[in-house]
C-alpha cells in the first residue's frame, strides 16, 4: 500500500495479543482510497514519528499466532531508549529552572 493511492484513520485500540517491535499493542487503521478501501491494519501507534517501528499487518491476513514473549535483551534495549529519552528531557527541564532563576534574579537586582 502507497501513501499516494490511499489515507487511512486511525479507528481502535487494538485488545489484542498482536505485539511489535515497540512492544506495544496494536493499534488498527482503515485504508479510505484506492483498491483497499476499508480494508483494516495494524500499524505502529507511533506511526509516522521518529519512533516508528515500521510494523504493518493486514487485520485480515492475522493468522492464530502464539503469544509474543519479549526476551531480556529486547526488554533491556527497549527500556534504555526509553531511558536515554526521560535523561534528555530531565536536563532540559533542568536548563529551562536555571534560566527562569536566572532571569528572575536580575530582575530582582538590576530591574
Amino acid at each position: 500500500m502507497s501513501s499516494s493511492n490511499s489515507s487511512v484513520v486511525k479507528s481502535r485500540m487494538q485488545q489484542s495479543k498482536l505485539h511489535y517491535n515497540c512492544h506495544l499493542k496494536c493499534v488498527v487503521f482503515t485504508c479510505h482510497r484506492g483498491p483497499n478501501s476499508g480494508r483494516q491494519f495494524y500499524r505502529c501507534v507511533y506511526n509516522q514519528t521518529e519512533d516508528d517501528c515500521r510494523f504493518f499487518k493486514w487485520v485480515d491476513e492475522e493468522e492464530e499466532e502464539e503469544p509474543t514473549y519479549v526476551t531480556l535483551i529486547e526488554f533491556k534495549a527497549s527500556d534504555a531508549r526509553n531511558s536515554k529519552k526521560l535523561d534528555l528531557i530531565l536536563c532540559m527541564m533542568k536548563v529551562f529552572v536555571v534560566m527562569v532563576f536566572i532571569d528572575i534574579t536580575v530582575r530582582l537586582y538590576l530591574g
